[in-house]
């Protein structure tokens, strides 16, 4: 589709990214909302997800960005407000050290879903506020018949198998 790295676009896009991965997790999606007057939006889900989910949709968003646009936003975050480091916080009271596989995972389902994703921010774009019900028309009922991003792809083995052959490597040079 092509969107322009606009500051409305990318919010567009963040607000797809956190409603994707949420439908993916089987979360349902009460409304995503795209404010026309700032550029701001937010996404609510019907219920309230547990926190290993939440993390996921937390990352949702950023990680969006990266693949739409294929780099991070650079304007300044308050600590309050930035969602990677919410899921970090998540992840720490959880107990869970490597955030990294994780966020790798929520990256690799972004982008293997990307025509999804870009739909969804597209239509978020024409009109604004999208109800669950309409996300779910968008996706075809796919959301509930794709695994959730927990299982993982052949890109994410690929990935994987590449991160072990460098650690040997590094290893080894040592």
């Amino acid at each position: 589709m092509g969107l322009a790295d606009t500051e409305r676009n990318r919010a567009a896009v963040h607000e797809a990214g956190h409603a994707l991965i949420a439908a993916a997790r089987g979360l349902g999606v009460s409304v995503i909302e795209l404010h026309s007057f700032d550029g701001d939006g937010g996404t609510r889900l019907s219920d309230k997800p547990q926190e290993l989910d939440r993390v996921w949709v937390l990352y949702g968003g950023p990680f969006a960005e990266k693949v739409v646009f294929r780099k991070w936003q650079l304007a300044a975050i308050t600590p309050e407000l930035d969602e990677l480091l919410m899921a970090h916080g998540l992840c720490q009271k959880m107990g869970i050290r490597n955030t990294r596989e994780i966020m790798d995972q929520v990256e690799v389902y972004l982008r293997e879903h990307q025509d999804q994703l870009e739909l969804i921010a597209t239509r978020l774009l024409e009109i604004n506020t999208l109800h669950g019900a309409e996300l779910d028309g968008l996706l075809g009922q796919q959301a509930s018949s794709v695994p959730p991003p927990t299982a993982r792809s052949a890109r994410w083995q690929t990935v994987l198998s590449q991160r072990a052959s460098a650690a040997r490597m590094w290893r080894q040079a040592r």
